[in-house]
């Protein structure tokens, strides 16, 4: 025990206290919730189930709250902008979400940090949008109301009108969420045992605890007895292990010995407030993070396709049945398996099904969509039409698959997700019956370039029932071994530079599975490709100032996108001008086109599969027919590159990305002697020819030929058989 005397607050008096080394209060430990900055608004939601708050952490951080989005936007980002219009759009650029600026994944109620590029603050920027930067579509949004930055709050003055040991401050700024500044702060320091004193409530009391004393290093021991302040500033931070400013209603100075209020300000709620964080440091996240774990063994299978495809399933409950499907294939491939189009058979067209795949550069990142195939043919975007997600096709629905585990294991590629048996999607959903047979749909084939589905390489060849009720249906397990990669064909190149060629036939083909377009290009397609005198996709070689004439017969049924088919000659590597927004279309040149004429297309016979032939000549001649609607209703395109064309452009269709190649441009003085006029590849020395049946009559014009003489001398006889003809 002591005794001590003081004038403390002007008042004299004998006290007895139990004198504690230190402060027990202080030990105590307070967690503060999560603090993200001040609000700004709510994410609009658009599509793909967006949905959160955001906040700011300073003029150079966000948060996203509460944030959730399925995952399944084939080229999604965090994406902002400062467009006049106020509203997202093609002009924003990608903004790093939780330090990566990869494609999102999916979230569920996380909270994502927004990082701003470092030349960049929040000032510069009007909006914060989910963007799908492939398609040009906004998933949500959330448009910046005036000065959304978050700032230091000023409370105004501390003190009692007649001041206690003569402590004042001029100004108490809230400058974040754990520190406080007392501005111009006057005190005649004869306090006995005074401290920077804060807690909760709006009052002081015994039971609050020290600040710490930026000015003093962050010490929480009390004011020095005898020092006076007068005019200072100082900094004071709330302890960490007393949380945040959420967590206090008042800041002051208080004496610990008397329990006496030397002065103080009412500190409101953080929400309130809206100041930045503390340091910018950030909060404990809880942003998912999609880990590769084996998947369910679902009770019942059916083999697809022997030690290559299997679906695998389970009925979680009365109302939803949860899927494993399981192929050899390698990422970037998708599975798709869901209800026919038909109740009596195995149908594609308006087959309701779920495509499946994991990311071809990670090998990870699982997707599982829900698709609806009205017609035959790559989704034409602006129309909703052909292979389509529901949320593309027209009449719209919604995507109501939840994918799960995956697994990537000796080659063989598991995915799980989960539908419930009746979607209420009566737009594009059938309901998955348990008590009877029902005839599937399923295939195999490759993710284009846009994310979406590109031409089967595998499906069914006969009709395939399933009971989804059905229990104890096994299936043999996958033998090892990776998936082949097959080399892709090589093509001669058609040098229209060097053989005095102009003249060429374009029809649609077959793209002819792994070493046929997608093989050639390293894109996926959508399994259809120009053909050029009865070769897929070959590079041309054309002169500057050489006026060169295309025969076209791409199809001419505009009301059918499958046999429509114009061709043009662009800048532009991916073709489809008419699914490209006009964002996508700027700095896109068309040089010649479109045009189309009937269609005739080279089909295949169902015989072979193109995988299994080591040439293009071979596989053309054994499985593919040349069949015209009519072969003389033609659309001839002519065009003559000159000195503004660049060196490179390319043949392309109109109304479908990704069908078709290049066209190499050489000055018309340019020494082509020592050029070759391409390689027919894997050891396939035959001549050229036009191949197949159904063929309307070559012209001179309709045959390729190889090597200058040759090609001089063929040229010159045939010509002369139709002058005399």
């Amino acid at each position: 025990m002591a005794t001590f005397q003081d004038n403390c607050c002007g008042l004299t008096r004998m006290t007895t206290i139990l004198v504690v080394v230190g402060i027990v209060l202080q030990n105590s430990i307070v967690t503060a919730a999560p603090y993200y900055g001040k609000r700004i608004g709510t994410l609009s939601s658009y599509a793909h189930r967006v949905t959160g708050e955001v906040y700011a952490a300073s003029d150079k951080r966000l948060y996203l709250t509460g944030f959730t989005y399925d995952g399944r936007g084939p080229d999604a980002f965090v994406w902002m902008g400062n467009t006049p219009t106020g509203a997202a759009s093609s002009q924003g650029q990608i903004i790093s979400a939780d330090g990566s600026s990869d494609i999102l994944g999916s979230y569920s109620n996380a909270v994502v940090q927004v990082d701003l590029p470092d030349s960049t603050t929040l000032a510069d920027y009007k909006w914060i949008s989910i963007w799908c930067r492939r398609y040009a579509a906004n998933f949500g949004e959330l448009v910046f109301p005036t000065d959304p930055a978050p700032v230091p709050k000023s409370l105004g003055t501390l003190g009692f009108p007649s001041p206690v040991h003569g402590v004042r401050a001029g100004d108490v700024i809230i400058l974040n969420n754990r520190q406080i500044k007392l501005v111009n702060l006057d005190y005649d320091g004869n306090g006995p045992d005074a401290y920077y004193w804060a807690g909760s409530g709006g009052t002081p009391t015994s039971s609050g605890f020290a600040l710490a004393d930026e000015s003093r290093g962050g010490s929480l021991t009390k004011l020095p007895r005898g020092t006076a302040l007068t005019d200072v500033t100082v900094t004071l931070t709330v302890p960490a292990n007393r949380g945040d400013i959420g967590s206090i209603g008042y800041v002051g100075l208080w004496c610990v010995a008397f329990s006496q209020n030397f002065g103080h300000v009412v500190i409101p709620s953080l929400s309130e407030l809206g100041v930045p964080v503390y340091d910018d440091s950030p909060p404990v996240t809880n942003a998912p993070v999609v880990t590769q774990a084996p998947p369910q063994a679902n009770e019942n299978c059916q083999v697809l396709i022997d030690d290559t495809y299997q679906v695998r399933w389970s009925l979680t409950d009365t109302s939803a049945i949860q899927i494993s499907l399981s192929a050899r294939i390698n990422p970037g491939t998708y599975m798709a398996f869901g209800l026919s189009g038909s109740d009596t058979r195995t149908l594609m067209i308006g087959s309701d099904v779920t495509v499946a795949w994991l990311d071809a550069e990670t090998g990870a990142m699982p997707k599982a969509v829900d698709y609806h195939l009205s017609a035959y043919q790559q989704c034409v975007t602006s129309s909703g039409s052909g292979a389509c997600t529901d949320e593309l096709s027209q009449p719209s629905g919604s995507n109501d698959v939840t994918v799960g585990d995956y697994s990537n294991d000796n080659g063989i590629i598991t995915i799980s997700y989960t539908k419930p048996l009746d979607t209420g999607d009566t737009n594009t959903d059938k309901v998955i019956p348990i008590n009877n047979d029902v005839y599937v749909a399923w295939s195999i084939g490759p993710i284009n370039p846009s994310g979406l589905a590109a031409k089967h390489r595998q499906q069914p060849t006969s009709n395939v029932p399933i009971n989804f009720g059905q229990t104890g249906v096994t299936c043999p397990a996958f033998t090892t071994g990776q998936t082949e990669k097959l080399e892709p064909w090589v093509i001669p190149t058609i040098r229209g530079d060097m053989t005095g060629k102009t003249e060429f036939r374009v029809d649609i083909g077959q793209a002819g599975g792994q070493q046929g377009y997608e093989g050639i290009t390293g894109k996926p397609g959508w399994g259809i490709a120009w053909y050029v005198d009865d070769y897929i996709i070959p590079v041309l070689t054309l002169r500057r100032g050489v006026t060169y004439t295309f025969i076209v017969q791409g199809g001419n049924e505009a009301n059918i996108q499958a046999r429509y088919h114009p061709f043009y000659i662009t800048n532009d590597a991916e073709g489809g001008y008419i699914q490209k927004t006009a964002q996508e279309t700027q700095g896109v040149e068309i040089y010649a086109g479109p045009v189309n004429g009937s269609l005739c297309e080279w089909r295949s016979t169902g015989a072979y599969n193109a995988d299994d032939f080591d040439t293009f000549v071979k596989y053309r001649d054994a499985e593919l027919e040349r069949v015209c609607d009519d072969p003389f209703k033609t659309a001839t395109l002519t065009w003559t590159p000159d000195e503004n064309t660049p060196n490179r452009v390319y043949y392309q269709c109109y109304t479908h990305k990704f069908l078709g190649w290049k066209i190499d441009i050489i000055d018309n003085d340019a020494d082509t002697s020592t050029m070759k006029s391409g390689d027919s590849g894997k050891g396939d020395t035959s001549t050229m020819k036009s191949g197949g049946t159904n063929m309307p009559k070559t012209t001179a014009a309709g045959w390729v030929t190889q090597g200058n003489k040759l090609s001089i001398i063929t040229t010159v006889i045939i010509s002369m058989m139709i002058f005399w003809k």
